[in-house]
């Protein structure tokens, strides 16, 4: 679980700063039929990986509250693999609540306008664009990923109460 993790942090940080960079460009230039692919599902890939770390911290929250290892352990499998299942409705959904603003934005880009001067100010402000949205989808995502995770506790402890009552019959 802990490669899984390690793998979806490390999808996150790759695709939100492709799409925060414009990295199809340079993918273009070297390869422009994948580079025409990659800018068309770059989007896609940032919501589908900020969803997948989403559930899966979500899923390794909930199993630090169960102290049984083989449950534990089979409803982590389980959440997962439901998870996989339930992956493109989340993003989906976490997509479109991600997209609700907080505040006008124009502050922070003023901000690093002024700092870095208009070129690299810019530059930085869609790459924090880029990065709080696939913060926000990876927020909405984690107490699904906790949910699921409760969904398979539940299923395994009523498969363990009905072998108990079988075998006291």
């Amino acid at each position: 679980m802990g490669r899984l993790t390690a793998f979806a942090i490390a999808l996150v940080v790759v695709m939100t700063l492709s799409y925060g960079a414009g990295a199809h460009i340079v993918v273009r230039y070297f390869n422009p039929r994948f580079g025409a692919w990659w800018n068309a599902h770059e989007f896609a890939m940032a919501e589908f990986s900020a969803s997948g770390l989403g559930m899966l911290m979500g899923i390794r929250l909930g199993a630090r509250l169960v102290d049984g290892l083989s449950l534990k352990n089979n409803s982590m499998i389980a959440a997962v693999i439901a998870g996989a299942l339930a992956l493109p409705a989340v993003a989906r959904l976490g997509a479109e609540v991600a997209r609700f603003r907080f505040t006008s934005g124009a502050d922070a880009m003023a901000w690093l306008i002024d700092r870095f001067g208009y070129d690299v100010g810019m530059f930085l402000d869609k790459l924090l664009g880029a990065g709080v949205y696939s913060i926000k989808i990876a927020l909405f995502a984690l107490p699904v990923g906790m949910i699921l995770f409760g969904l398979a506790i539940v299923f395994f402890l009523s498969l363990d109460r009905e072998s108990q009552s079988i075998t006291q019959s």
